[in-house]
């Protein structure tokens, strides 16, 4: 049985409209790149720079701090929190890659990579893993 029939039909409907609204942003995205690729400049100049990079690799730190109390506390939500660790760690990775000039800053935003990927994996480790704590059906991931 499908966790979705034990729903109630408004939370079914609202569910069904996320589903919809998220596939449909799926395809939108691909010509909006598009359009993207086509139109912005290659160099911009950016004010408080330093501040978003900071405020990104603090967002990771306290995502790192908040998954591992969860864990510690055997707290299923920890899966949540990881995953969106992962997410902005993915993030973190590229726009560290694509945005380091030639030379030794790509070379040091590579090596840096390494250490990212690997809390992407135990992130995803986590998110993907079923609770030991779980009855036995929760345990199955529904996707």
């Amino acid at each position: 049985m499908r966790m979705t029939a034990l729903l109630p039909s408004r939370t079914r409907f609202a569910r069904h409209k996320a589903h919809l609204f998220i596939a449909a942003t799926a395809f939108a995205l691909v010509p909006w790149a598009a359009i993207l690729w086509n139109t912005l400049p290659s160099t911009a100049y950016v004010r408080n720079w330093s501040s978003a990079w900071v405020g990104l690799d603090l967002f990771l730190a306290a995502g790192c701090a908040l998954t591992t109390g969860l864990l510690r506390h055997n707290d299923s939500r920890a899966r949540l929190v990881a995953s969106a660790v992962a997410g902005a760690a993915l993030i973190d990775l590229w726009f560290d890659v694509v945005t380091a000039d030639p030379g030794a800053a790509t070379a040091q935003a590579l090596l840096c990579s390494v250490a990212e990927t690997t809390l992407i994996a135990a992130c995803m480790h986590v998110a993907l893993t079923p609770d030991a704590t779980a009855p036995p059906r929760m345990r199955r991931i529904a996707f």
